[in-house]
C-alpha cells in the first residue's frame, strides 16, 4: 500500500469577521507577524511550536513563503492560488523533524498539515476571514487520534484567527 493510500484526510475551518479593509487583512496573512502574541498553555504542555512569523518571498501561484517557528523549524510553503483579496492556498511543506505533541514529524509521519486557506469575504462593513487546514492521520491510528487532532487544529486556527484580527484592526 502507498504512504497517500495509509492516510485519511480531512478539512476543517474557522472563521472570524474583522473590521478593517481587505488589503490590511491581505497584508497580514501573506506576511505574518505574531511572535509578540502568547499562545495558549495547551499548545506549550502539548509539545506544539509556536508560529512566530511568515515572510513572503515571491507572490503570486507557484511562490514560496517561509514560517518561522519558536523551534527553530520551518515551513517553506508553496503557493498554490493566489487570488489578492479574495484566496490564498498553499501546500506546508515542513522541514524534516518537524516535530508536534513530542512525537510526530508532520513531516513524514502518521500525521501531517499538508495544506492550508486563507478566504475572505465582505459582509457589510466587516470581512469574514476564514482558515482551512487540511489534515491527514494514518488510518492505523485515526480512530484514536482524529477527535483530539480536530479539537487541537480548531484551537490553532483560532489562535492564528485572532492574531491577525489584533493585527489588522
Amino acid at each position: 500500500m502507498r504512504d497517500s493510500e495509509r492516510h485519511i484526510r480531512k478539512t476543517i475551518s474557522s472563521s472570524i469577521d474583522i473590521k478593517s479593509r481587505p488589503e490590511i487583512i491581505w497584508d497580514h496573512i501573506t506576511n505574518v507577524r505574531i511572535e509578540q502574541f502568547s499562545d495558549p498553555l495547551i499548545f506549550r504542555l502539548l509539545g506544539i511550536p509556536r508560529p512566530l512569523k511568515a515572510d513572503l518571498l515571491t507572490e503570486g501561484e507557484g511562490g514560496e513563503r517561509i514560517a518561522y517557528f519558536d523551534s527553530g523549524k520551518r515551513f517553506i510553503q508553496e503557493i498554490t492560488t493566489w487570488e489578492p483579496l479574495k484566496e490564498y492556498s498553499f501546500n506546508f511543506n515542513p522541514e524534516k523533524g518537524f516535530v508536534v505533541g513530542y512525537i510526530f514529524d508532520i513531516s513524514e509521519g502518521v500525521f501531517r498539515v499538508p495544506n492550508g486557506s486563507y478566504y475572505l469575504k465582505e459582509k457589510g462593513d466587516t470581512i469574514e476571514l476564514q482558515l482551512a487546514t487540511t489534515y491527514s492521520l494514518d488510518k492505523r491510528v485515526y480512530y484514536f487520534f482524529n477527535i483530539p487532532v480536530r479539537l487541537i487544529l480548531k484551537s490553532f486556527q483560532k489562535y492564528l484567527l485572532n492574531s491577525i484580527k489584533k493585527n489588522s484592526e
